[in-house]
């Protein structure tokens, strides 16, 4: 059978390996990291355990077509999950009807519904078509993406159940033109404007909120027990046990490329490798202008190059926490309000994301729990540049940053609280693209467009360049696991087609 490198150990390099080597085809895939699992990961520091990405898994639960793609590549089923009662628990700047400042995001859409007429009866009528809108797009669920079967019987009985999903085109019509702020407008009740206003950081997309609202309201999305680093390594066991080849530390330098075919791979230690077809699961930007050397582009992918900061999907500063405190009664996810604050690469907060892990046992010692707080920026090349050109000013920022960050947060929980820190780590954008090779430290490759119907010119192939695809986050603005493991399903169809032929 041919032989296929994969470029990128994080979550669609191991999704494609599974699939690859359960068609019978030979793989072996090249990370750059100690670890697989790419920006999956968690990591120690004294008895505690960070939770570096995930805050739920989409597919945790059947009900929804990723159930089925995460059945493919492990039994799911053999975790364990948790459904938080609030999505997010957040302060507002000004009370509601019963004097409560706290704008309370539950996951049930039922209680949500409940809750928002027990604030804001006069906008009954608005409330009623928000949340019909989530219960409409629950069933729906089940047929995106689309499985697709081998069969043409089954493939023309899906075809035509997909007839239900006609609902969605007015939805994505009407819905698509909104986001939280603008739809806020339309609510008389003045602490349901400024909270609906307040559900993102960034001013985000309704029909992404209220399919996220329908993932969470079926129960199809939770958090994994364990962490971020114990669900990659159910891929990586998995992978393993097929007979894949993972090769860890081991930094791919170029892509070998001849008569416009893909050959194999060059690592940074000068080793050449040969195979029939190369994928790279790996950065984008890396791999189109340093892996490639920019030789396989069209006047649209050139562009890319140097793109504008907002096409760029996010990356974080965080700060994790380990409290000997178990904190029960706080909020797994929270936005607090605070005295404003601004990040040393100039982006400003009036508040401060929390997340507290007091719902996962595994990640600290008993009464204990981990804290972290995440800010958002898109000046991921300023701290990339900050560490590679001073490491001692890079070091010291970070320092400061985390000195800022515990007085705030003193001043929400109590000195009590602060006397039980027992080991803190600030991660930046730097730290994501040290370990992952990430552009600008992004968190999910590409921003989605604020014209819906406008796509990146991205996909899984480039122009004239044979035997070669590319895989993961970054072949679809919006990125994140989801879209790592739907890619890699789907690329390892075409490779299959590709062989056929």
């Amino acid at each position: 059978m041919p032989h296929i490198d994969i470029i990128g150990g994080g979550m669609a390099g191991l999704a494609l390996g599974i699939q690859l080597q359960q068609k019978g085809y030979n793989t072996t895939i090249y990370e750059q990291h100690s670890v697989a699992g790419g920006l999956c990961t968690s990591w120690q520091r004294g008895a505690y355990t960070f939770n570096g990405c995930l805050h739920w898994v989409l597919g945790a639960r059947s009900g929804i077509s990723f159930y089925h793609f995460w059945k493919e590549l492990f039994d799911i089923d053999q975790l364990s999950f948790y459904m938080p009662t609030e999505r997010v628990v957040f302060d507002v700047p000004l009370p509601d009807k019963n004097g409560c400042k706290k704008f309370f995001f539950y996951t049930n859409i039922n209680q949500f519904e409940h809750y928002l007429l027990s604030i804001a009866p006069e906008d009954a009528t608005e409330i009623a078509h928000w949340c019909k809108q989530v219960r409409m797009i629950m069933p729906l669920l089940d047929y995106l993406p689309p499985v697709w079967p081998d069969k043409l019987l089954a493939r023309t009985k899906l075809a035509l159940k997909m007839i239900r999903l006609l609902p969605l085109l007015p939805f994505m019509r009407q819905w698509g033109k909104l986001t939280n702020r603008t739809y806020s407008q339309r609510f008389n009740n003045v602490f349901l404007r400024k909270a609906i206003s307040m559900l993102y950081d960034a001013e985000m997309r309704m029909t992404v909120l209220i399919f996220a609202q329908a993932y969470a309201a079926k129960q199809v999305a939770q958090y994994p027990i364990g962490g971020s680093a114990y669900f990659a390594s159910q891929l990586v066991a998995r992978y393993s046990s097929l007979g894949g080849t993972l090769r860890l530390s081991a930094k791919v330098k170029n892509i070998i490329v001849s008569n416009n075919k893909a050959q194999g791979v060059v690592l940074s230690n000068g080793e050449r490798t040969m195979a029939d077809f190369v994928v790279s699961a790996a950065d984008w930007h890396w791999t189109v202008f340093d892996a490639l050397g920019g030789q396989y582009l069209n006047k649209a992918l050139s562009r890319l190059q140097h793109p504008p900061k907002d096409e760029v999907f996010f990356s974080y500063c965080r700060l994790f926490i380990g409290v000997a405190l178990p904190m029960t009664d706080v909020p797994h996810f929270a936005r607090i309000a605070t005295e404003p604050i601004t990040l040393p690469d100039g982006t400003h907060y009036d508040h401060l994301e929390v997340e507290t892990y007091n719902n996962d046992p595994t990640l600290a010692p008993h009464g204990c729990v981990t804290m972290a707080v995440n800010l958002l920026t898109r000046e991921g090349e300023w701290w990339i540049s900050l560490r590679k050109n001073n490491i001692s000013a890079y070091r010291e920022t970070k320092q400061q940053l985390e000195t800022e960050l515990l007085q705030r947060l003193e001043q929400y929980y109590g000195a009590e609280w602060r006397s039980r820190v027992e080991v803190t780590d600030v991660v930046t954008p730097a730290t994501f693209y040290r370990y992952t090779g990430n552009f600008w430290g992004s968190s999910q490759g590409w921003s989605p467009r604020p014209d819906i119907t406008k796509r990146l010119p991205i996909g899984y192939t480039l122009p004239q360049l044979h035997n070669f695809m590319l895989c993961g986050h970054w072949t679809e603005a919006g990125g994140g696991i989801p879209v790592a493991i739907y890619s890699a399903r789907k690329v390892a169809k075409l490779i299959e087609l590709n062989f056929r032929k």
